[in-house]
């Protein structure tokens, strides 16, 4: 049943989706994180609940380019590979039926004439 905001009651899932998103106090050296309680929620609900899936979104949002040129010409390096890296642990794994080579050629078997 949806709460006020329109989610799901998936909140008992933030903890497991915290730690996979590295979310949790202590992993950033600010202390900060990136996706507020609503944001991760929302990720969930989109995801039907599938923590593995709403982490690997939320890994790729975390993996845009966060590089710093300082005025010096210094530049500091982003965390993107780090993220990627992490966004692999948890992507999904697709499968689906290969079609026949007759099928996809529509070659028809001389059974059929």
């Amino acid at each position: 049943m949806p709460d006020n905001n329109g989610h799901s009651d998936f909140s008992g899932l933030l903890p497991l989706l915290r730690f996979n998103l590295r979310e949790t106090s202590g992993d950033c050296a600010c202390g900060c994180a990136a996706f507020s309680e609503d944001e991760l929620l929302a990720l969930l609900d989109k995801h039907g609940g599938d923590v593995n899936a709403a982490s690997y979104e939320g890994l790729i949002l975390k993996a845009r380019s966060d590089s710093l040129v300082l005025p010096d010409g210094l530049e500091l390096p982003d965390g993107r590979n780090y993220w990627l890296n992490l966004a692999r642990l948890y992507r999904p794994v697709v499968s689906r039926n290969i079609p026949r080579a007759e099928e996809v050629r529509g070659i028809v078997s001389d059974s059929q004439h």
